[in-house]
């Protein structure tokens, strides 16, 4: 009996294409962490020196601090028995991993927990990607908290996603991801949500703009089309990678409210808590005129670098303003 000649060749190219797939979603991961992570090297914020630098050091009271605040926060202001104070919360997490590297998920969501915000717009979300164990950040999250959710990726290299997300107590009645002008490697994007607050309809948006100046200007070119678009109450929050005082950000500004200007809390830093950069405010909530601000504060985040700001706005119960 002859020997039968088996052609090794298939089997031989189809190994290095496996292997070929695994090299390219190793390099392409530890690119994004060379780019997403030591990009905040770089100090890029516009008018970074005109912000002093401050310390802070973190303790077991800030917690309850903040809650002492929501409990006083409404007082002297014209409210009826059926008016309702929500608290709205914007958090750059850096996908859930601290300063020296380790991956702390579960303390972002412990920190989140402990603010019981209604309505979360989080930037720098990872969905099944390698450094931050192929996990679904925004769904992990919303399930610790019992939440509905969208996310909107900046980043997709075959289902390995990258982006923004926005949680919510209330029903989130639809959504859209817009996808900003950029140049980068990290793409910019915009989470456009509806959600139904008792019958009335809010506008939730957020967003995580690039470093570039001139990439920025027509980044919120666009938002600003897009804000002229929309009637009824508004809420727009994120990381704008950008002080609010710079002219770019003051084109916002005269559309909306600046929650922290309005409650004479604009010197309230929200970025680089343990970095070599000085102390600024890049991350920013703003709502339309047709909402009344309660209150607005800022806690360091123990993982992230970015802190945490929080709006605490009243909803008018019965005063409808936005159309499903």
């Amino acid at each position: 009996m002859g020997e039968e000649y088996v052609d090794g060749t298939t089997g031989l190219k189809y190994v290095r294409f496996i292997g070929c797939i695994v090299l390219m979603a190793a390099i392409f991961s530890a690119y994004l962490h060379i780019i997403l992570i030591g990009y905040k090297l770089k100090s890029v914020i516009n008018g970074a020196d005109r912000i002093m630098p401050i310390s802070y050091e973190s303790s077991g009271n800030d917690y309850a601090a903040a809650r002492e605040t929501f409990s006083t926060g409404m007082m002297g202001a014209k409210v009826d028995e059926s008016d309702q104070g929500i608290l709205v919360m914007s958090f750059n997490i850096r996908h859930g991993v601290d300063h020296t590297g380790k991956e702390s998920l579960d303390s972002i969501i412990d920190e989140i927990k402990a603010y019981k915000p209604q309505i979360i717009a989080l930037q720098e979300v990872d969905c099944r990607m390698p450094r931050s164990r192929f996990r679904n950040q925004a769904k992990i999250i919303a399930d610790a908290l019992g939440y509905n959710y969208i996310y909107g990726d900046t980043i997709n290299f075959m289902g390995i996603k990258y982006g923004n997300t926005i949680l919510s107590a209330y029903p989130i009645v639809e959504y859209k991801n817009i996808r900003l002008p950029s140049r980068s490697l990290e793409g910019r994007a915009i989470l456009v949500s509806k959600i139904n607050i008792g019958g009335e309809i809010y506008h939730v948006l957020n967003t995580h703009l690039g470093l570039d100046g001139k990439e920025r200007n027509k980044q919120i070119g666009v938002i600003n089309n897009i804000l002229k678009e929309i009637d009824g109450n508004i809420i727009l929050m994120g990381d704008f990678n950008e002080q609010a005082d710079t002219l770019t950000a003051e084109e916002i500004n005269r559309k909306m409210i600046d929650t922290a200007v309005e409650t004479c809390n604009e010197y309230l830093n929200t970025y680089a808590y343990y970095s070599d950069i000085p102390n600024t405010r890049i991350d920013h909530i703003y709502v339309s005129q047709s909402i009344q601000v309660i209150d607005h504060f800022v806690i360091p985040s123990r993982v992230s670098d970015h802190s945490m700001v929080f709006s605490l706005i009243l909803h008018k119960a019965g005063k409808k303003r936005g159309i499903i």
